[in-house]
């Protein structure tokens, strides 16, 4: 992954199957130990009203997927062993921050690329996310059952 602007690359999004639906922006960010992954349509204007109630907020990324619904659900359920309430999450210790770090190497601007390479992204993931879409509960029943683990 690359912290550029755009890929030269051109995806064919169709072999990937990624629908162009649901086009927005996830975000990551910090406050101290603590994070959140959330969605928008309206990037400046979520950061600008989170700073209202998180002054001190870190900003680990805002980057454009398509089908931000899907993609958050998927993220925040790979992460459910790392819920510790609300929205927010904590890894136990430095082990994680690889997740910050790739998160901030996508793409500034390349909805379509960003797409492709979650996809890879989440193959770290993949066995979490087969149990629970298997299960077929809600994702917060599932950060509950993964926390307790």
């Amino acid at each position: 992954m690359a912290s550029e602007k755009r890929s030269e690359f051109r995806p064919n999004l169709d072999i990937f199957g990624v629908s162009r639906l649901d086009p927005g922006w996830l975000y990551i960010v910090k406050d101290g130990e603590r994070f959140k992954v959330g969605k928008t349509t309206n990037p400046k204007g979520r950061l600008l009203a989170a700073r209202t109630w998180l002054p001190n907020l870190e900003l680990i990324g805002v980057k454009p997927f398509w089908n931000i619904s899907d993609l958050e659900r998927q993220l925040l359920a790979g992460l459910a062993q790392f819920w510790i309430s609300g929205e927010w999450h904590q890894f136990p210790d430095g082990t994680y921050d690889f997740v910050f770090e790739d998160f901030s190497g996508f793409y500034e601007e390349d909805r379509d690329m960003n797409s492709v390479d979650f996809i890879y992204w989440m193959h770290d993931f993949g066995e979490i996310l087969m149990e629970f879409c298997k299960r077929n509960i809600s994702l917060r029943k599932w950060q509950r059952e993964a926390g307790a683990a």
